[in-house]
């Protein structure tokens, strides 16, 4: 498991009580009832635990988990 992926699975699962059965690649953060607060959150959480910015579009409700950790893996990775 990526950094990122880790990251994401720890944010998700502690700060919005998502169970980690839920956490999918294709699942889309909407199915994993995160609204439009909740996303927010998460992109901030995600930026202070792994060092790089987070924007908006890629923590979006219809964006998937997999997406969302392919662009921090990329990130990550410049």
């Amino acid at each position: 498991m990526s950094p990122a992926q880790t990251a994401v699975t720890a944010v998700l699962t502690e700060k919005f009580e998502v169970s980690a059965e839920s956490i999918r690649p294709e699942a889309t953060l909407e199915s994993l009832d995160l609204d439009s607060l909740a996303l927010a959150e998460l992109a901030l959480a995600l930026q202070e635990q792994l060092g790089v910015p987070v924007a908006e579009e890629e923590a979006a409700k219809n964006s998937t988990v997999g997406e969302l950790v392919a662009a921090l893996n990329a990130k990550r990775e410049r």
